[in-house]
């Protein structure tokens, strides 16, 4: 061999070790990393960090980084507007169900559909009703529903014995509770309140429906609730307020300290409120069915939120999918459900007494309450359109322009339908 091919030869053997020495110098990929936009602070925040904190233990490739956002879920929608806008959506979001259809028609979202048909995931023990709030028109799941809920008639049990009140008197029906919420009223001592201002309209939607109406018309093209049912609404709330003064006008904040500190004797709200009113009464807090009015049906919205993987890369598609399939897992599921109070949205979860099924029924019955509920659940009311979040306003508003006396139910009901119409069309 010459000089020159055995000097070639040594060069290259010199360049293939330090090749090499690089490869092995190199660092190690790290895990995939993707970002979760929810709505929970406080008590349930803390819930979304250990389910976290659990799966990036048990997950080395992915590390998930919570990110909590304000305003519930319009301050969500807001949110997710705006970083999509400098495309910097994270990659998995909740979003409330009364904007399952604005998310799939205004953001990026990949359908939950395309990884269950690829993997062939069986999704038969979500509850049905549950799984059908993340579904689009064209019937195909876009998201997975996260944390569910439906409202339910909070009261104080060591009131209503004060007040000569037994099981037997707990109201079943919006005019009986109209009649305890009087017997419950003295001085500074209110009957009842209404979350009335819960987001996206949901419990004045639980309201209209059960009552017999709608929210919006059977073509999309113009709102329902300004009907007879959604008249009545209106006057029943004003009766409580302005006529029977059994419910205080104040705002959701200070009706939940009265509530909690014995000035309230009944609360309707989400289920989700359990465990918060659990934590802070000093009384015995019990739980009923959402009443219902003269021979209607119950009809309640599906409260809570979905979880959307966004677009993103499929790497990091693929690691928000895996993320969201543990937090509706029959475990997971069961972190949100007893930690935050939703509900579970396995029914394995329910029924296995390892999960939910000894809290149930042994460690905390009125959490069953909701449960019983889940046949009359209807879907979250999503207004056709890009004004969603400002109907909800707009509703809000003349509420409580009738409390304050300011319009009469006729006048309010007539002028949110006007303003929500205009916003449709």
């Amino acid at each position: 061999m010459s000089r020159r091919l055995i000097l070639a030869a040594l060069i290259l053997t010199a360049l293939l070790a330090g090749c090499e020495k690089k490869e092995a110098e190199k660092p190690a990929a790290g895990p995939v990393e993707i970002s979760f936009l929810h709505i929970h602070g406080g008590t349930a925040g803390e819930v979304i960090k250990n389910m976290a904190a659990d799966f990036n233990a048990k997950t080395p490739g992915i590390h998930v980084t919570p990110v909590y956002v304000e305003g519930s879920y319009e301050g969500a929608l807001e949110k997710l507007q705006a970083l999509a806008a400098v495309n910097q959506i994270p990659e998995l979001t909740q979003a409330g169900f009364q904007y399952t259809n604005y998310m799939i028609e205004n953001l990026p979202v990949v359908p939950a559909y395309q990884f269950i048909e690829k993997e062939g995931m069986d999704t038969s023990d979500f509850f049905p009703t549950m799984l059908n709030l993340g579904k689009y028109k064209d019937g195909k799941v876009y998201g997975l529903p996260i944390a569910v809920s439906n409202p339910v008639l909070y009261y104080n049990k060591d009131l209503f014995k004060a007040n000569g009140l037994t099981e037997a008197d707990i109201p079943t029906t919006f005019d009986q509770l109209r009649e305890v919420a009087k017997k419950l009223t003295n001085a500074d001592q209110y009957g009842v309140y209404f979350n009335y201002s819960i987001t996206g309209n949901w419990l004045f939607q639980a309201m209209v429906e059960t009552f017999g109406g709608d929210m919006v018309s059977s073509d999309l093209k113009s709102v329902a609730f300004d009907r007879q049912p959604g008249l009545e609404v209106m006057t029943y709330w004003n009766d409580l307020v302005n006529t029977d003064k059994s419910m205080p006008f104040v705002e959701a904040a200070q009706a939940i300290q009265g509530f909690t500190s014995g000035k309230i004797g009944m609360y309707v709200t989400t289920t989700a409120s359990l465990r918060s009113f659990q934590k802070a009464a000093d009384f015995e807090v019990g739980t009923a069915k959402f009443p219902t009015w003269k021979d209607n049906p119950r009809r309640i919205p599906g409260g809570g939120n979905n979880g959307f993987v966004m677009k993103s890369t499929p790497e990091k598609e693929k690691a928000a999918w895996e993320f969201l399939k543990y937090i509706t897992s029959p475990v997971g599921t069961t972190a949100v459900a007893s930690g935050m109070g939703y509900m579970a949205v396995r029914q394995s979860a329910v029924s296995d007494p390892k999960l939910m099924g000894t809290y149930l029924t042994v460690e905390n019955p009125p959490a069953y309450t909701t449960y019983t509920q889940i046949p009359d659940m209807t879907q979250w009311n999503n207004f056709p359109g890009k004004g969603g979040t400002r109907i909800f306003k707009i509703v809000q508003d003349n509420i409580q322009a009738v409390f304050a006396q300011q319009k009469t139910p006729e006048q309010a009901i007539r002028e949110a339908a006007a303003d929500a119409n205009a916003l449709i069309r």
